[in-house]
């Protein structure tokens, strides 16, 4: 597929003229990456923005005794790294593919000269900013004030579920779920086992069955198993 029928498929380009995604279009370099491939590591130079256009990336701090805690899971579609178009500076953060993906790069400078000329895809930039504080909020709000099976409960019912089924598959590993919730792999499955002795959900690999969820909206909300 070419860059700019990938650009097109975005919902960061809906409602773009042709023209104006021909624009954007020349100011993008495409990247494929392969799973567990580093795109940048904190304190890099931060000299423009990135658009995942597939696959699956996520970004995230670590710490000197190789602790991790991710910050954002980005999904097809998603702009991340956008601390380079006001500040342009350094990443804060590091970033690496979860699978196979494809990312477009857009380089500072190029992309200020373009939205002088286009304000409407600031506009887009903004609200996917918008988009991505709330769920930093969310974050910050699980990590301090929640308990492990809370997070798990409220991650669950995020999933989309399957067609005509209460059933949900988990879209990363285990061991990365549980860095994002920010817990070890052995405290996230205890939370899973606990879910599920309760009868409250069944586990089957990465498929997990909500059997009562009303209980789990509860959970995710601060009730104690």
């Amino acid at each position: 597929m070419e860059k700019l029928d990938f650009l097109r498929k975005s919902p960061l380009c809906k409602g773009l003229t042709e023209p104006e995604l021909k624009r954007l279009s020349a100011i993008s370099n495409l990247r494929k990456l392969h799973k567990g491939e580093m795109l940048f590591f904190e304190g890099d130079e931060a000299t423009g923005f990135y658009l995942l256009l597939e696959g699956k990336v996520r970004v995230y701090k670590a710490s000197p005794e190789g602790k991790e805690q991710i910050l954002h899971q980005i999904n097809p579609g998603q702009i991340f790294a956008e601390v380079a178009i006001f500040e342009g500076q350094r990443y804060p953060a590091n970033c690496s593919a979860l699978q196979d993906s494809v990312v477009a790069f857009f380089p500072q400078n190029d992309f200020i000269k373009l939205i002088e000329q286009s304000p409407q895809i600031s506009l887009k930039i903004i609200a996917s900013m918008a988009g991505f504080l709330r769920e930093f909020t969310e974050t910050v709000e699980n990590l301090s004030l929640k308990e492990v099976p809370a997070r798990i409960a409220g991650y669950l019912l995020k999933l989309p579920l399957k067609e005509n089924d209460d059933t949900v598959t988990l879209d990363m590993t285990k061991a990365e779920l549980a860095k994002k919730l920010g817990t070890q792999s052995e405290t996230f499955s205890r939370g899973l086992r606990k879910l599920s002795d309760q009868k409250i959900i069944k586990v089957n690999g990465k498929r997990i069955l909500i059997l009562d969820r009303n209980r789990l909206i509860d959970i995710a909300e601060g009730e104690k198993i």
